[in-house]
């Protein structure tokens, strides 16, 4: 929480790449990049309706909190609640540091430098099925923020005949994702992210049978169509271009 006035920096700067070619006094833009993070900062004080009588951390809860927040290694999802309605916005942080706000010498609030992922907040989770249709279209909305890259989705197919699978993402140029000598009802989780494949029956050589064709999202929408009938489960989450609000 913000009280009066302030600047908060959202980690979206950019850095250009351009090159001066020659002798022109104007370089070549050749693309641009992210060069920060969000990097939010979180007090925690307690709270007067529930704590009237000590409003001060004393040594065991200090050691409580600091033992809960920063016994875990690598990125967590951390969850805002806000009193004012608004889009459910997730961020991927972890802690860099931690230090005491003191009043009278006590330890009034603890104070928690965070760095994201990214500058990125994210969504909720989406979790889409869809009972596909041999030649018959359907279509995925990726309501993203970040208009310039993928989204990289957990997907799950479990194909009605066993054969070669085919999906085809109209909207990317026809990207085709195929996979061959697959069982009637075998589960393939593809996660695009990690390029991770799996199946929850025996498929020799499957990455071997599969063409790489990762899934991707574009931004906006997505139309496929299969090739033969297929359910497929679709998970993931877009970036949100919020900064830290609340």
């Amino acid at each position: 929480m913000y009280d009066g006035e302030s600047e908060d920096d959202i980690g979206m700067s950019i850095s250009t790449i351009e090159e001066f070619i020659g002798h022109t006094p104007v370089p070549v833009y050749l693309g641009q990049t992210y060069s920060d993070k969000l990097k939010p900062q979180i007090t925690l004080v307690k709270n007067p309706c529930v704590f009237y009588d000590n409003l001060y951390f004393d040594e065991k809860e200090c050691r409580t909190v600091l033992r809960l927040l920063t016994g875990i290694k690598g990125y967590q999802w951390l969850k805002p609640v806000t009193q004012k309605p608004g889009e459910d916005l997730w961020y991927k942080a972890r802690i860099n540091s931690v230090s005491y706000k003191r009043a009278d010498g006590h330890v009034a609030g603890i104070i928690l430098n965070m760095e994201c992922d990214s500058c990125f907040a994210w969504s909720g989770e989406y979790n889409i099925t869809i009972h596909a249709k041999a030649d018959q279209h359907f279509c995925i909305y990726n309501n993203t923020d970040d208009l310039n890259n993928y989204v990289y989705p957990m997907v799950s197919l479990i194909p009605s005949s066993a054969g070669l699978l085919s999906i085809t993402n109209l909207s990317d140029n026809k990207r085709i994702s195929e996979i061959n000598h697959i069982q009637a009802n075998e589960k393939i989780t593809i996660d695009s992210r990690r390029q991770i494949l799996s199946s929850d029956l025996p498929h020799e050589a499957l990455l071997d049978d599969f063409n790489l064709g990762w899934f991707r999202l574009l931004p906006g929408k997505n139309e496929y169509v299969s090739d033969s009938d297929v359910t497929v489960f679709m998970k993931y989450r877009v970036p949100r271009k919020a900064g830290f609000v609340e």
